[in-house]
């Protein structure tokens, strides 16, 4: 006789009716339920973790890219290829398959960032997607998620300790030289002098103002303090012998924090750049001619000058103090031009850098950028040349910059360049790279 199969409403009806039975498939359904929802809170956990250290890596790699841009002739092939660098070396932990693209952009919007404009962008937009594997998500067809992630970053104009920055210029004669290598708005044929005051105008455009003071002084100095604050200039006055007890360096009487108005303009009402001046492109309005000149006269002498540059610069606690010399750095005035001071006749490169290194050692840093600076010349006495007495004034060799390929420093990361790109360099080092708002 043949068994009855019992129908699926009367198992059913047969287990319910079964405490225990039915204790056991209750319980059988809800280990299910607890697994499959520890599963994906699992799953979901690791997808935020994952998304978290991805945005944080794509903030890193536009920081990268923004770095990059600093370089000389940087594009967006050079500053793609820092961002794949960057990911290569610092990959992003828990995602797989991650790309990311580099796009250049001029942004105006945001106050204190670099001049730009469209063949010269400030900011880069790195966007990166990468996937997330799952696990039990698997089991319901999810087998992974993809991550996006947008981040902007300036190549500057980032906030740092608030500086106190000396310009300290080599204005003698020999700096009314034509430079082939430069390109300076107007001008056909600029000096070399021209040169140094386009790119302290560039970096004068990017220092914000609301954190940052800056001074300039020249040599050989001055009979008389000379303080242009406005147009036509005042006559300029001559030049004295280094060591003249009335001697003024610098151009004006203290520092200054009105030389820009935070979006990347020069202001006319600042007395440095009054000094300094603004140069424009053929047609442009606002340009406006620098007070400050080469005249020269007394052969170049740096140590005085140094000791008075530290001397200015304020001791403030929670600020930096900052000095950039721009010489040749071939000190060798006659006995005549150090106002008979025969002590200070020998050895004048060697007292250049000792001075330097002295303000290094009180706390201040020294950014040397030799400017043509020759392998032969400095006074008799001297253990070092040009070139040499350049790169020793300098706090450290990431401070060392130079215009010349016959004049580099074993150990700075600093490539020999043109004059405004030095410039543009040396600004990544007082502010930095900055993220933005997408």
């Amino acid at each position: 006789m043949k068994r009855k199969v019992s129908s699926v409403p009367e198992f059913l009806h047969r287990i319910l009716r079964n405490r225990r039975g039915a204790t056991t498939f209750i319980f059988a359904g809800m280990a299910a339920g607890v697994v499959g929802l520890a599963g994906l809170t699992i799953d979901v956990g690791r997808i935020y973790t994952a998304k978290s250290g991805f945005e944080a890596a794509t903030e890193a790699a536009a920081l990268a890219g923004a770095n990059a841009m600093l370089a000389a002739n940087a594009n967006t092939a050079s500053v793609q290829a820092a961002v794949t660098a960057w990911n290569t070396a610092y990959p992003a932990s828990g995602v797989t398959s991650s790309t990311a693209t580099a796009t250049l952009s001029c942004v105006t919007a945001t106050a204190n960032l670099p001049a730009c404009n469209a063949g010269n962008p400030n900011a880069v937009t790195v966007t990166q997607t990468a996937t997330v594997t799952t696990h039990f998500l698997k089991a319901v067809g999810i087998s992974t998620v993809t991550l996006t992630a947008t981040k902007k970053a300036s190549k500057a104009g980032g906030a740092t300790t608030p500086l106190n920055v000396m310009f300290v210029l080599d204005a003698t004669g020999s700096m009314g030289d034509s430079d082939s290598n430069c390109t300076v708005p107007g001008k056909n044929r600029p000096t070399r002098f021209e040169c140094a005051l386009y790119s302290i105008q560039s970096t004068l455009k990017v220092m914000p103002t609301s954190m940052d003071k800056a001074g300039l002084m020249v040599f050989p100095g001055l009979a008389t303090q000379y303080s242009p604050t406005s147009h036509p200039c005042p006559t300029y006055p001559n030049s004295v012998p280094y060591y003249t007890s009335t001697i003024k360096y610098q151009i004006g009487t203290g520092l200054d924090a009105t030389y820009n108005d935070s979006a990347g303009s020069l202001l006319t009402a600042s007395p440095l750049v009054q000094a300094v001046g603004i140069y424009k492109a053929s047609g442009e309005s606002g340009s406006l001619t620098p007070c400050v000149t080469n005249r020269g006269g007394q052969g170049s002498y740096l140590a005085e000058v140094l000791a008075k540059a530290q001397a200015a610069l304020p001791v403030v606690a929670g600020t930096q103090n900052v000095i950039i010399i721009l010489s040749d750095g071939d000190f060798n005035a006659s006995k005549a031009q150090l106002n008979n001071q025969t002590i200070y006749q020998t050895g004048q490169c060697d007292r250049a850098v000792a001075t330097a290194q002295a303000a290094t050692a009180a706390g201040t840093k020294v950014f040397s950028v030799a400017y043509g600076a020759s392998t032969s010349g400095c006074s008799s006495g001297d253990t070092r040349n040009p070139c040499t007495t350049m790169q020793s004034m300098a706090s450290d060799a990431s401070k060392f910059y130079t215009t010349s390929s016959g004049c580099q420093l074993n150990g700075s990361p600093n490539p020999p360049s043109k004059l405004p790109s030095v410039f543009q360099a040396i600004t990544s080092q007082l502010t930095k790279p900055r993220l933005l708002v997408n």
